[in-house]
């Protein structure tokens, strides 16, 4: 773990602050067909915010679109029990949710954006200066995840309009590509 410039912020809260983010990580999808320059945007370790609530799927497998984004997450609100016959898995990240890009991944003309679900308050700060050794070892394993369930058929809920349009839009950007402020 290197710490660089962590004043705000002591060793315990540090501590604290991976207990409470890394332990029962779970991976959401939320598929979309995102432009280059869009997918540009996305740098390792990079922080971003999303100012909309953020729906993503925790049924997992192969993908209609070419873009993929990734999010590891203990943290994402199960709204499936909600939802009325479409069977979407559908799971939401708060409004103004912060996510750090852990790399970025081809594979079969398709392309993985790996997100870190970030603390819900402050403490995503942390993230900005600290950079662990563990989120490599989960970068590769939502590869690993990544390459072997995009080699399975899609699933048909996941590729209904209605479903796409609800994951269209880029994470982190507004309309005109410009990220949104932390």
């Amino acid at each position: 773990m290197s710490l660089g410039a962590t004043s705000q912020f002591n060793i315990e809260e540090i501590q604290q602050a991976i207990n409470d983010i890394f332990p029962g990580l779970s991976i959401f999808a939320r598929d979309s067909n995102l432009s280059s320059k869009t997918e540009n945007f996305y740098k390792k370790n990079t922080i971003i915010r999303e100012k909309a609530f953020v729906d993503a799927s925790y049924r997992v497998q192969g993908m209609v679109t070419t873009h993929r984004y990734m999010i590891l997450s203990n943290h994402m609100k199960d709204l499936s029990s909600y939802e009325h016959g479409t069977n979407w898995g559908l799971c939401i990240a708060n409004r103004d949710s912060h996510f750090k890009v852990l790399g970025c991944h081809c594979f079969n003309q398709r392309t993985a954006i790996i997100l870190l679900h970030l603390p819900d308050d402050d403490r995503w700060k942390l993230f900005e200066k600290v950079h662990l050794s563990l989120e490599e070892d989960i970068l590769n394993r939502a590869i690993y995840s990544f390459e072997t369930k995009t080699q399975l058929p899609p699933i048909p809920e996941l590729t209904t309009n209605d479903w796409l349009k609800r994951c269209e839009f880029p994470l982190g950007v507004d309309n005109n590509g410009e990220p949104w402020p932390l």
